[in-house]
C-alpha cells in the first residue's frame, strides 16, 4: 500500500518536472523567435548545446526514481533556461531584465533585492551595440534570481497550505473530542486542554504570514513557531480556566460564573453537562488559546487586586 502511494506520488512529481523542463526549452525557443525579429544572429552551436542539455535532462527524468533527482533536474533545466540572456537582442536587454524583475515585485520580494538587481542591471547596459556580453551575464543574474525565488514562493505556498490543513483537521478533531471529554470528571481536564489547542490552531491559521519574508530560513523555522504558539496557547487556556475557577474576575452571567459552571461539569457524580454549560466550556478555553490578550487582561486584574488598585 505504501509503495503503491509512493509510486503515484513519484508519477505526479515526475510529470511536473517534465513540465518544467519543456517550460525551459519554450522559453529559450520563444527568445530565439524574437532574436530572428530583430535580426541578431546568435552563436548556432551555443544554441544547439542547449537544446542538447534540456533534452539530456528530459530523458534522464523518465527514468529518474528520486524525488530529489527529479527536482535536481529541474533545476539543471532552469540553469539552461537562464542561457536564453546570451541569444536576447541586445536593443532589448534592459526592458526584458526589468520586465523580470517587476514580475518579481508582485511576490513581495524585498524591495532591497528589487532595487538591486534593477540598477545593476541598468548599469552594465551601457553599450549594447558594441559589447552586449556584459549587459547579457546581467541579464542572465536577473533570469537566475527570478528562477530562485520562483522556487522559493512555490515551497513557499505549499508549506502555508500544507499547514493550514494539519491546523484545520487537528481544530474540526479537537473541538468535538472536548465536548465528549467534558461529559467525564476524569477526563474533565483533557476537554478544557483539547479546547485550548483548537483555539490555538485557530489563531496560528488566522496569523499565517504572506509572502514578505526573504530567504533566511525563516520558513523552515515557521513549523518551530507553529509549535511554540500552540504549546503558549494550551498553557494560557489552563492559566485562564484556573483564574476564572478561582473567582478572580467574579463575572457572573444570569446569575452564574464560569466557576460555577466548572463547578457543575466537573462534578465526581458524571452527570452530563447540558448543551449551554458545553459550549461555555468550550468557548471560554478557546478564547484563551486563540489570544493571549485575554490571560494578559485577567492577569491584570488578578495583580490589582492583591496590590489593593482598584479593579477596571
Amino acid at each position: 500500500m505504501i509503495s503503491q502511494f509512493r509510486q503515484r506520488a513519484l508519477e505526479r512529481h515526475r510529470k511536473l518536472a517534465l513540465s518544467r523542463i519543456r517550460e525551459e526549452r519554450l522559453v529559450f525557443e520563444l527568445m530565439l523567435q524574437r532574436v530572428n525579429v530583430a535580426g541578431y544572429t546568435p552563436n548556432q552551436d551555443f544554441v544547439n548545446n542547449v537544446f542538447e542539455r534540456i533534452a539530456q535532462t528530459e530523458e534522464r527524468a523518465k527514468l529518474e526514481t528520486s524525488f530529489d533527482k527529479l527536482d535536481e533536474l529541474i533545476v539543471a533545466a532552469e540553469r539552461q533556461g537562464e542561457l536564453r540572456a546570451y541569444v536576447c537582442p541586445p536593443a532589448e536587454i534592459r526592458d526584458e531584465g526589468n520586465l523580470v524583475v517587476d514580475r518579481m515585485k508582485e511576490w513581495n520580494v524585498p524591495q532591497g533585492v528589487i532595487d538591486t538587481l534593477r540598477d545593476t542591471l541598468n548599469k552594465k547596459v551601457e553599450d549594447v551595440q558594441g559589447e552586449p556580453t556584459t549587459s547579457q551575464n546581467a541579464l542572465r543574474s536577473v533570469f537566475a534570481e527570478y528562477d530562485s525565488w520562483a522556487r522559493y514562493t512555490e515551497q513557499y505556498e505549499e508549506a502555508m497550505t500544507r499547514y493550514a490543513w494539519w491546523l484545520c483537521a487537528l481544530t474540526f478533531l479537537s473541538i468535538p473530542l472536548a465536548i465528549f471529554a467534558f461529559q467525564f470528571s476524569m477526563t474533565f481536564l483533557i476537554g478544557l486542554l483539547l479546547a485550548g489547542l483548537a483555539g490555538s490552531c485557530v489563531s496560528v491559521m488566522a496569523r499565517m504570514p504572506m509572502l514578505e519574508v526573504t530567504l533566511s530560513g525563516e520558513l523552515a523555522a515557521y513549523q518551530r513557531r507553529i509549535l511554540s504558539r500552540i504549546g503558549v496557547g494550551v498553557v494560557a487556556t489552563l492559566a485562564g480556566c484556573a483564574l476564572l475557577a478561582w473567582g478572580l474576575p467574579s463575572v457572573a452571567i444570569q446569575g452564574e460564573t464560569f466557576a460555577d459552571v466548572l463547578a457543575a461539569c466537573s462534578n465526581a457524580k458524571n452527570v452530563p453537562c447540558g448543551s449551554l454549560k458545553t459550549l461555555i466550556l468550550l468557548g471560554i478555553p478557546m478564547l484563551f488559546g486563540f489570544s493571549e490578550r485575554a490571560l494578559t487582561s485577567l492577569g491584570q486584574q488578578v495583580i490589582g487586586r492583591f496590590r489593593g488598585e482598584p479593579r477596571r
